[in-house]
């Protein structure tokens, strides 16, 4: 029995902090919102699973301490922030593109929504949600700081097990599912919310979005130093 507790304590601390890690707004959360507010859908159900993938499998690696060997080596951490902040810097530049040069009747004032290149195929999704994530400085310093309250909690709890490789599964399982009440939420919300507005007014919004990315991007490449 308490190995059942000592069970459901690691997965339930997976799912809390999946949804902790999923909810700032940040370039996720706002290319999620971009697509529902686009009048043609994108594949974001392969950018998410490219997105909860890396979510559960840092959550993973990070408490088994894969952090501390990443510490040691400076460069690879900067080069990687580097990388996701160009990557995101990139994706606000093509959606301040679109919008300056689109087209349609301006007396009806629809807004063309052209494909996002980076999204035409489910393999290029999955990739762009699995780097993009990845590639976040700030994310890996979450799941370490994560990692290690966590470790501490568990210890706490449950003295008489020691956390090891097979049943630390069950966390990065809780993750997935944190993940998944998050986005499917938000996702609902964004749905409801772009049924509401005219074309208009989404246009706007995508933009005020495309800018923030752009600002997202440039603030990475700066924090990557």
């Amino acid at each position: 029995m308490e190995f059942i507790f000592f069970s459901l304590f690691l997965l339930s601390i997976g799912i809390g902090f999946g949804i902790i890690s999923s909810t700032p707004l940040g370039p996720i959360n706002l290319l999620v919102a971009e697509n529902y507010l686009s009048e043609k859908k994108i594949k974001i159900v392969p950018f998410l699973t490219g997105v909860i993938l890396i979510d559960s499998i840092f959550g993973y690696i990070t408490f088994l301490g894969v952090d501390k060997f990443l510490s040691k080596y400076n460069l690879l951490g900067t080069g990687i922030g580097i990388f996701g902040g160009l990557c995101i810097l990139a994706l606000g530049g093509l959606g301040v593109y679109q919008q300056l040069n689109k087209k349609g009747d301006s007396k009806k004032k629809e807004v063309e929504i052209k494909k996002n290149i980076f999204l035409k195929s489910s393999a290029a999704s999955f990739s762009k949600g699995f780097i993009l994530c990845g590639s976040n400085p700030g994310f890996i310093a979450f799941w370490s700081w994560v990692a290690f309250n966590a470790k501490n909690w568990t210890n706490d709890a449950f003295p008489q097990f020691e956390i090891n490789i097979y049943n630390l599964i069950l966390f990065p399982i809780g993750i997935i599912i944190g993940d998944f009440v998050w986005f499917g939420f938000f996702s609902y919300l964004l749905k409801k919310g772009a049924e509401k507005y005219s074309a208009g007014i989404l246009d706007n919004i995508r933009s005020i979005i495309s800018w923030v990315l752009i600002l997202l991007g440039l603030y990475t490449i700066y924090a990557s130093f």
